[in-house]
């Protein structure tokens, strides 16, 4: 007998295996194209980070009769709390004639507050050289990666000395320099506090704000980094908690895989950018949880294995131990 299938109206509902599928599609091509996103953006962000934000104009031509100071970021030393830079120096035609490589007067700049001497000597009839100075800058390391550290009351003046006698001269301060993984910034802030005489006249010396901050690629490394850090405790108490509940067979092997887990975590923890020290907010909002979660996962998965576990199967007795069998009685047949 020919049986004949009927057609499907037009209209109906797909099938639902065929739905399920198209769903699972549109999820993998969502999350693929998420991932793209992430790295294009983190991609952006690391090109875009390091640049320093100038203290003065694009110009750092000296002023006339004056000098500029360039400070070009070496290092920011969240411990320490303070930014080494480099100090160079560059002088107009009035302190340093253009056909001569040597200063005529002995030129001197004081920076404050920096470690150390605050006073910069650049001697007569000498090649005006770069200096390293230590900038005092007061910050909360742990509030990694949202620490930053700034100095509002830098001060600079510039002085040449001729026959013991000290004479300012107009200064003008130039930031400039890359550093990657940091975002340096300044501006400056005028005030009627300090001032200087120049040619007779008291001017007033503007007071430098100089600010240190993560930059943006660093804070999204350390977040992704710190999301990886709490994906595994959830993976292993996910995989503990439906082995206890018997949904899932017992693998012994998975205690070694909960293990590499919790011994990964400090080596994750040491490799977040810029070393956050210990006892940081990361340690107490989320390296510690972490810790416990796995091995609160560890735990249960070692109670599945004991209640789920497959019993030991007893040795199969010795030949010694097997019964003798009984005498056949005298004429009976044999088996």
């Amino acid at each position: 007998m020919t049986t004949h299938q009927m057609p499907t109206p037009r209209g109906a509902p797909p099938a639902p295996g065929r739905g399920r599928a198209s769903r699972r599609r549109w999820i993998l091509v969502g999350a693929v194209a998420l991932a793209v996103l992430v790295y294009v953006g983190v991609v952006l962000l690391y090109a875009s980070s390091g640049r320093v934000v100038s203290l003065s104009e694009k110009d750092s031509t000296a002023p006339a009769g004056g000098v500029t100071v360039l400070l070009t970021p070496q290092a920011v030393n969240p411990v320490a709390e303070s930014i080494t830079m480099q100090l160079k120096l560059v002088t107009s035609d009035q302190i340093q004639p253009v056909d001569s490589a040597f200063l005529p007067e002995q030129v001197s700049v004081i920076i404050s507050p920096v470690e150390g001497n605050q006073s910069i000597d650049f001697a007569k009839d000498s090649i005006p050289g770069t200096k390293t100075v230590t900038l005092l800058t007061p910050g909360e390391v742990e509030k990694w990666p949202f620490d930053s550290y700034r100095q509002q009351n830098l001060v600079v003046i510039a002085y040449t000395m001729a026959d013991g006698v000290a004479t300012p001269v107009p200064t003008k301060v130039y930031l400039t320099g890359d550093m990657p993984g940091w975002s340096l910034a300044g501006r400056e802030v005028p005030t009627d506090t300090v001032n200087v005489t120049v040619a007779g006249e008291t001017e007033d010396l503007p007071v430098l704000s100089v600010a240190a901050t993560r930059s943006a690629s660093t804070v999204a490394f350390g977040i992704v980094l710190l999301g990886l850090m709490i994906v595994m405790p959830v993976l292993v108490l996910f995989v503990a908690i439906t082995v206890y509940r018997g949904r899932r067979k017992v693998e012994a092997s998975f205690m070694s895989w909960m293990g590499a887990m919790l011994f990964a975590t400090i080596p994750l923890r040491t490799f977040l950018p810029g070393s956050p020290p210990i006892g940081s907010w990361i340690d107490f909002l989320i390296v510690l949880w972490v810790i416990v979660g796995l091995i609160a996962g560890l735990a249960i998965y070692v109670s599945a294995w004991v209640k789920w576990g497959s019993p030991s199967v007893p040795d199969a007795p010795s030949a010694e131990d097997q019964p003798e069998a009984p005498e056949a009685p005298e004429g009976a047949p044999a088996q």
